[in-house]
């Protein structure tokens, strides 16, 4: 039976979904669709048929809490910790000696301006830091993107401060840290190479689920990609080094 836009729709609306598309060309035609909860989200069929989930949904699961414990650091553990960071939702994940551990997300108050909400981004690195004991903290650099004909001049002057205020709590923890491009860990990770950008991020996803079988917000998927590229990296005896 052909896919068309009718019957994707149908497909949807069997699992409570809505599609708000009103064009299909492929099964990599990024669509718009509201969850069963009211939640509206951009992707394409086939990641929607691989896996049909929302990452609003995800992101309030009420049992993330206990996938978001990180173990106490055993001795001679060497203890990566990988963030994507934003004044919004920052992703995390942490690893020890290349075995995932932990991951999750932190929230900054959206009621509040930047400034504000860089400064609970920044508490909350200390918390983490402080309670999680990392060797090694890996951030993905900021980059000026271009988005059609639009630069996002505005977003990249908010994360080049929010970047120099986590390597600033680095500094003074005295924790070496590393900045990772994005194109650095999605082609190590293999992760849609010359695609979208909502694409690239529903492929992280997918590869997390491959790795580990968790399913995860955009977030915690690519601060989990980025982990294990500084794993491949990094390691006790070349603390502070590029291998």
């Amino acid at each position: 039976m052909p896919i068309n836009i009718y019957s994707v729709g149908n497909h949807l609306a069997e699992e409570g979904w809505q599609l708000l598309s009103t064009e299909y060309k492929n099964l990599d035609t990024e669509l718009e669709m509201i969850c069963p909860k009211g939640h509206k989200q951009t992707q394409t069929y086939k990641q929607w048929r691989k896996h049909p989930q929302c990452d609003v949904c995800l992101a309030g699961d009420p049992f993330k809490g206990k996938k978001n414990n990180v173990p106490i650091k055993k001795i001679d553990t060497f203890r990566i910790l990988a963030l994507d960071a934003a004044t919004n939702i920052s992703g995390y994940s942490v690893y020890d000696d290349n075995t995932l551990v932990g991951y999750g997300t932190f929230k900054a108050d959206e009621n509040k301006d930047v400034t504000a909400r860089i400064n609970e981004v920044k508490k909350w690195l200390e918390f983490a830091v402080n309670n999680w004991q990392p060797d090694q903290i890996i951030m993905e650099n900021i980059q000026l993107q271009t988005f059609g004909k639009t630069s996002q001049v505005d977003l990249y002057q908010k994360l080049a401060r929010l970047q120099g205020v986590l390597l600033d709590v680095c500094f003074e923890k005295d924790i070496y840290c590393d900045l990772a491009y994005a194109t650095e860990w999605r082609h190590y990770c293999n992760v849609g190479e010359g695609i979208g950008r909502e694409n690239k991020k529903k492929q992280a996803q997918d590869k997390v689920f491959t790795w580990y079988g968790l399913k995860c917000t955009q977030d915690e998927a690519d601060a989990i990609c980025i982990g294990k590229y500084a794993c491949s990296k990094y390691n006790k005896k070349t603390w502070g080094e590029s291998v």
